[in-house]
């Protein structure tokens, strides 16, 4: 409708024979607004004009830093929308994005209609058990009910990785759970690795991210976040199994106090190198069983238990609850003090 000519000879100042006209329409101006990136031109629109929902929109993704210039018009905007509308969703994503108050109304009503549509992903998935398998956690659902709403469905996409690997879960965990090895997920790649996950659990997600790689950006730092206190979490983790495996074996000894012969320690220290796990429980060199007559039941026993307590705690990376003491019936912590050893 404008040429670039006139928009660009109006910005610099040029003579425009027209330029009275031109000053009193409102989509010349915000062409200008556009092209020269210059808030100072929104304050020239007429007040219903800033007001349009286009304009609105534009302004909220384009001039972030400056949301208390059109915060006043983009509310009254906001209560005009019906609030079922995709217009009302888009436009409350974006306000919420950007308002940095933790508790502001937008924030609240964005969770609200994101809420009202997970109630309607999870009629679906329990509407049938194969349809479920299928469609993961349901983006699928969303997907097709936003499919021309790219902003709603970033803002859904980043609430369904929230949920994925931080609501009530560890994300280090999760790592450590799914990767054994630091240079191997080096070589994997953070992208692919993250995206091997997602697609285990949402095949739909998965393929939208793929085409949206930036919203895994946020991941993919925490994730190197992981990475770099990959040792340290190894170091704490070995130092938790160490002490659990003590502790399991001074109380097998308090069990049975004088009702084994055989030398528990001598036992337990073939089942660690069995494992090659001498580095971790700082064994030097191999300990001599006391000759001993051995109650082969309850050697047995003890030998049988402690090399499924061992196997366990060595199967996967995560960080056992500090306040808990492992029972070995069950295969989980309990409760773990700290400081226990051989000693």
């Amino acid at each position: 409708m404008y040429s670039k000519k006139l928009i660009y000879d109006y910005i610099i100042g040029n003579d425009i024979d027209n330029l009275e006209e031109l000053e009193s329409d409102n989509n010349f101006l915000f062409e200008v607004l556009k092209a020269s990136h210059d808030i100072s031109y929104y304050s020239y629109l007429d007040i219903f004009y800033r007001r349009k929902y286009n304009v609105i929109k534009y302004m909220l993704i384009n001039f972030k830093d400056n949301f208390d210039v059109y915060r006043e018009d983009a509310d009254y905007l906001l209560d005009s929308l019906d609030r079922n509308s995709l217009k009302y969703k888009e436009i409350i994503v974006l306000m919420a994005s950007i308002d940095k108050d933790v508790f502001n109304n937008y924030k609240i009503y964005r969770t609200g209609f994101y809420a009202e549509d997970r109630v309607e992903v999870g009629a679906v998935q329990n509407s049938d058990k194969e349809l479920e398998e299928l469609i993961g956690l349901g983006f699928e659902v969303v997907l097709s009910k936003y499919e021309d709403k790219p902003l709603i469905l970033d803002y859904y996409a980043i609430c369904f990785l929230y949920e994925m690997f931080y609501e009530d879960k560890n994300f280090e965990e999760i790592v450590h759970g799914n990767i054994k090895d630091k240079e191997k997920l080096n070589k994997l790649g953070n992208t692919k690795f993250l995206l091997d996950y997602i697609g285990n659990l949402d095949y739909y997600l998965k393929e939208y991210l793929e085409r949206h790689l930036y919203l895994l950006d946020n991941l993919s730092k925490d994730l190197d976040l992981v990475k770099n206190n990959w040792d340290n979490y190894i170091k704490r983790i070995n130092e938790q199994r160490v002490a659990i495996v003590y502790q399991v074996a001074e109380q097998f000894m308090e069990t049975y106090r004088g009702k084994f012969y055989f030398d528990i320690y001598g036992t337990l220290d073939k089942i660690i190198r069995k494992y090659h796990l001498e580095e971790i429980f700082e064994l030097e060199e191999e300990i001599e069983e006391f000759d001993l007559k051995d109650n082969e039941y309850l050697k047995n026993k003890f030998t049988k238990d402690m090399d499924k307590l061992i196997t366990e705690l060595f199967r996967d990376d995560v960080i056992f609850n500090d306040d808990s003491d492992y029972d070995i019936k069950d295969g989980k912590v309990l409760e773990f003090k700290k400081g226990l050893s051989r000693n």
